[in-house]
């Protein structure tokens, strides 16, 4: 099936150039992208997916899974675009190739730079480790550049993961000028209509692109099982 093209917010086309000051070599505007590979816990997968809605992510690419878990992202996952790619390597080609985007690993590792000092020069797509064991090497190779987010006493050796995107995500959302989205009451303004209600949007984990060629798209959940209340585990391929 048709799918239309990746539509992005005006603010983070990657397509479109902004020069540099005095004229010189242009750069990509900036873009959010996520990454989500070897995350263990599928509560996490769907509260990450909704940090990643309420952060301003264009894309999110979800690399190996045959089951995207979205309990916990309280619909806010078809508010998102998703591809999909079978490996890792194929993940980081497809972001340098279409987005110009370096790969962000947020891990506590040997150069990483604290969040705080927004490192970032265009579009970035960030990747998050394992919950237990952390960046699996694979990852750690794949990356271009680290962030870490600074902690201020000895209480905790870690973040949660979805705590720790959802930092990453603010600092780089700040950085790139993202406009605030607007207010109703004491909340943000949700549509009424979600955007993967539209057909051929390509928004929405039923209407994932797949990186296979000849793909296309990876069409519906096969069994539209439900998880756990308020969200379900989307068969990405049957």
């Amino acid at each position: 099936r048709d799918v239309e093209p990746l539509v992005r917010r005006p603010w983070a086309a990657a397509s479109d150039l902004a020069m540099s000051e005095g004229g010189g070599a242009a750069r990509p505007s900036p873009l959010s992208i996520l990454v989500l590979h070897n995350i263990g816990k599928k509560k996490n997968v769907g509260e990450i997916l909704r940090t990643a809605a309420a952060f301003g992510v264009a894309e999110v690419v979800v690399v190996g899974m045959r089951k995207l878990m979205t309990y916990g992202a309280h619909g806010s996952a078809n508010s998102l675009r998703f591809t999909h790619a079978d490996s890792l390597q194929d993940a980081a080609e497809y972001l340098r190739r279409e987005h110009r985007a370096k790969l962000c690993g947020i891990e506590i590792v040997p150069g990483a730079r604290p969040v705080g000092s927004m490192p970032f020069e265009g579009p970035t797509a960030f990747m998050l480790g394992n919950e237990g064991t952390g960046m699996s090497p694979q990852q750690l190779a794949a990356c271009d550049q680290f962030v870490y987010v600074p902690q201020y006493s000895g209480a905790t050796a870690s973040l949660n993961v979805n705590v720790a995107c959802a930092i990453v995500l603010e600092h780089y959302a700040r950085w790139a000028g993202f406009p605030e989205a607007p207010r109703e009451g004491h909340k943000y303004a949700v549509p009424d209509v979600a955007p993967s209600a539209i057909p051929r949007s390509g928004m929405g984990p039923k209407q994932m692109r797949s990186l296979r060629v000849g793909a296309g798209e990876a069409g519906p959940a096969a069994d539209g099982s439900e998880d756990e209340g308020d969200g379900e585990a989307v068969s990405i391929f049957d």
